[in-house]
């Protein structure tokens, strides 16, 4: 490929959707495993990363939705556990599921 920075948006996707390189080259023109995998292994490193997520979370705390929901300064998440149906399909494809659900099987 011989734009670097299509190269890099490739890589981006590819990584942030959980392909493999080589699946990614299947199906992509112009572009093989090996390039994306090289770029990923060249710029790609855990403190890019944050400061990436760190720029990202910058940026969205601009936008107008978040200011409709308060200043910035204070953040919420529900973690709240509700028990499922043993016979729930959805349940069955969490791996933590399947682990709760063999250790009641047990006892």
């Amino acid at each position: 490929m011989k734009d670097p920075f299509g190269r890099y948006v490739i890589t981006t996707f590819v990584k942030g959707t959980n392909m493999t390189f080589a699946e990614a080259a299947r199906h992509i023109d112009g572009v093989s495993g090996h390039e994306l995998s090289v770029a990923a292994r060249r710029h790609v490193t855990t403190a890019k990363l944050n400061e990436a997520i760190g720029d990202v979370v910058d940026r969205h705390a601009q936008l107008d939705l978040p200011r409709a929901w308060g200043n910035g300064t204070t953040a919420a998440a529900d973690g709240t556990h509700m028990d499922t149906y043993l016979d729930n399909l959805l349940a069955k494809t969490s791996v933590g599921w399947c682990r709760a659900r063999r250790r009641r099987r047990r006892t």
